[in-house]
């Protein structure tokens, strides 16, 4: 087999950590999902949450307070105008995307990986021993999954894939210009409206076999 690393991208209520899951015993491929940000909150010495929360858009006071945790000293004067900001040392949203990055390549380079969300499909878009998978869904069949994962309402539930799914394509624009469900940015694209997890991994792990 020329598949040594898979990558799942996922809506929100897709089952696509699941469907990671399965395929990775299915091959017997090591599951990468959170690793990711811990290996680079370490790199960055910074917490996980940091490193988490600038996979969104950070706001000003997430990097006020990233920049005075570093530079104590600095005068509180200086912070009148945001724009010192911009010449400090502090980490950006876009170094903590450089540290996952880094790491998402290393993860790769050892092969035998299932790398579950971070873009690794963007990341990884140029080896050829890697197989793009994408988890898809129908809102409707997304919002039934999260009612009963979360236990909440319908509304509520819709609520949360919206914005997930916004997110995403948000991130996708912000750090690399291309469309977070662009269908050619993946080798195989998964509807599992119909499928369980176990079916799906069935359907990545036939398709990294015939690669």
């Amino acid at each position: 087999m020329n598949t040594r690393v898979i990558s799942v991208a996922r809506q929100v209520g897709a089952a696509g950590e699941e469907v990671a899951h399965a395929a990775g015993k299915l091959l017997d491929f090591r599951v990468i999902d959170y690793q990711v940000i811990q290996r680079a909150a370490q790199e960055a010495g910074v917490s996980p949450e940091t490193v988490s929360e600038a996979e969104h858009t950070p706001s000003l006071m997430t990097r006020i307070l990233e920049a005075l945790a570093r530079n104590p000293s600095m005068p509180v004067a200086a912070w009148a105008d945001p724009m010192p900001l911009t010449n400090s040392p502090m980490y950006t949203s876009m170094d903590y995307r450089r540290f996952v990055e880094e790491i998402i390549r290393d993860v790769a380079e050892h092969g035998d990986c299932v790398i579950v969300g971070h873009a690794a499909a963007v990341i990884l878009r140029d080896r050829v021993d890697t197989m793009r998978v994408l988890v898809t869904g129908s809102l409707q069949f997304r919002t039934r999954r999260i009612m009963a994962a979360m236990g909440v309402d319908e509304k509520t539930a819709l609520k949360t894939v919206e914005r997930t799914d916004a997110e995403r394509s948000d991130y996708f624009r912000r750090f690399y210009d291309t469309g977070f469900l662009t269908p050619c940015a993946y080798d195989l694209c998964i509807n599992t409206d119909h499928l369980n997890p176990d079916q799906a991994a069935d359907l990545v792990v036939a398709a990294a076999r015939l690669r």
